[in-house]
């Protein structure tokens, strides 16, 4: 591997200091950077569609979207559309035995680890001294 520079910290400050005062400044750095990102993807063959694949949802994965659409534990926080459209899809999916992407499954997965209401988590213990 080649040597890559990196800004000093002073000089990471004084770019980070330009780009909140000067918004034109800002406006075209992104500008660059976008269109510098968009030639990279036009002449790559990796297809964005389809990256990560799909999959099959679990039957877990079922349960969890089927609770997140019932809503009956959460009250304040109301699913956007994102996620209900991922809960919908990861229930249908799995119903008709066909996969869905990815992001849908990670959809559904996040929700689950921030609901606090796993399946998962409440394991029952037996008492095994008699």
């Amino acid at each position: 591997m080649g040597y890559k520079w990196k800004p000093s910290k002073s000089q990471a400050k004084e770019f980070a200091q330009k780009m909140n005062n000067d918004s034109e400044f800002a406006d075209a750095w992104r500008e660059r950077k976008a269109q510098k990102a968009e030639k990279n993807r036009a002449k790559s063959e990796f297809d964005y569609h389809t990256a990560g694949g799909e999959y099959i949802p679990t039957e877990h994965q079922r349960r969890e979207a089927l609770k997140f659409l019932c809503g009956d534990f959460m009250d304040e926080n109301a699913l956007t559309d994102l996620q209900k459209n991922a809960c919908e899809m990861v229930v249908s999916c799995y119903d008709m035995g066909i996969k869905v992407h990815h992001d849908q499954i990670h959809i559904v997965n996040e929700l689950t680890r921030n609901s606090g209401f796993n399946l998962i988590k409440t394991k029952t213990k037996f008492n095994l001294t008699k």
